[in-house]
């Protein structure tokens, strides 16, 4: 009886699952993001596309190096194709919303990956993202516990952000400062602005290294992503900064979990990051989603990403793997 039931549920989850990719078939998706130079994009496209077209829908990519006017211009062209679905991650509250408006006009749903839209309610059927202000909080716990590993009483820390126009980086940029003001004996000295780009970081680093290296320097500083703090580390190996928790050394926090985060931790460089996004994770359950959509579930409204935790030596071995793409 038992191994009928099992047998029987089973059945039944097959047929469910078959039901709904067969409601999802020949759905086409105009998928709308950044550059697929970016490797979180590149991956996190190539897990949804393959997830997407197992389910038997069909993706059309377009990409932006970033200019909101041209995803704005990218929205408006994928409207007047008609597609089944937008799946947009949003580079621009306020360049996308008269989009998301029109295309709520022509009945066509907009699904959000990888960043929300602010204020945007009632004009996507769904998001996907990363809960970025707890991703900034538990990045600067990251540093609080390198810096007391090394037992420091005072610090001297900056950051260097994304894009604090809006979006992602603000969000982190508010719950790393709100962490780190809980602790009077870290003093963050100094913001800036890399618009996510590695080279920018790099130029910004070995400014604030010359800035401060005649008050004993600075003790930690936080790169938005793995990319950015990879850049942080290639300008203080070329100032002959020492890397690690040890007083006098740079103590430098990442985020995403990318592959130069890892090999970064690994070379004892690079003090923590974070485990998400994961294109493993999030492009699959993105399809999955809209898979659900189209058969005509109640799908969340937001769908926090990838379970967030601090990604040190404790546990790098874990993370390894899923995050070298």
């Amino acid at each position: 009886m038992i191994v009928r039931t099992i047998l029987y549920t089973a059945m039944l989850a097959s047929s469910v699952a078959s039901f709904a990719h067969a409601e999802a078939a020949g759905k086409k998706l105009t998928l709308l993001t950044g550059p697929t130079e970016d490797r979180l994009i590149s991956a996190f496209s190539h897990e949804f596309d393959d997830k997407a077209k197992a389910s038997g829908m069909r993706v059309t990519q377009l990409t932006s190096p970033f200019d909101p006017a041209l995803q704005a211009q990218q929205l408006d062209d994928a409207i007047g194709q008609k597609p089944d679905m937008i799946v947009l991650q949003p580079l621009s509250s306020g360049a996308v919303t008269p989009g998301l408006q029109r295309a709520k006009a022509a009945g066509i749903p907009v699904f959000l990956v990888i960043s929300q839209v602010e204020n945007g309610d009632g004009l996507s059927v769904g998001t996907m993202a990363l809960d970025d202000v707890k991703s900034g909080e538990l990045a600067a716990e990251a540093m609080i516990a390198g810096l007391k590993a090394g037992g420091r009483q005072t610090a001297k820390v900056a950051a260097i952000t994304g894009s604090l126009a809006e979006g992602i980086a603000p969000r982190r940029l508010e719950g790393f400062k709100a962490r780190l003001a809980k602790e009077p004996w870290i003093t963050l000295v100094q913001v800036e602005d890399a618009q996510w780009i590695p080279p920018v970081t790099e130029q910004i680093a070995g400014q604030m290294f010359t800035k401060y290296a005649a008050d004993g320097g600075l003790d930690a500083i936080y790169g938005m992503n793995d990319a950015m703090a990879n850049a942080i580390i290639q300008a203080a190996d070329s100032a002959g900064i020492d890397l690690g928790t040890a007083s006098g050394q740079l103590l430098v926090i990442g985020g995403g979990c990318q592959e130069s985060g890892i090999r970064n931790m690994q070379a004892g460089k690079q003090y923590a990051t974070l485990s998400g996004p994961l294109p493993s994770y999030d492009g699959p359950k993105a399809a999955e989603l809209i898979t659900d959509y189209f058969s005509g579930k109640d799908i969340p409204k937001l769908s926090v990403t990838t379970p967030l935790e601090v990604v040190s030596g404790s546990n790098l071995d874990s993370y390894a793997k899923s995050c070298s793409f």
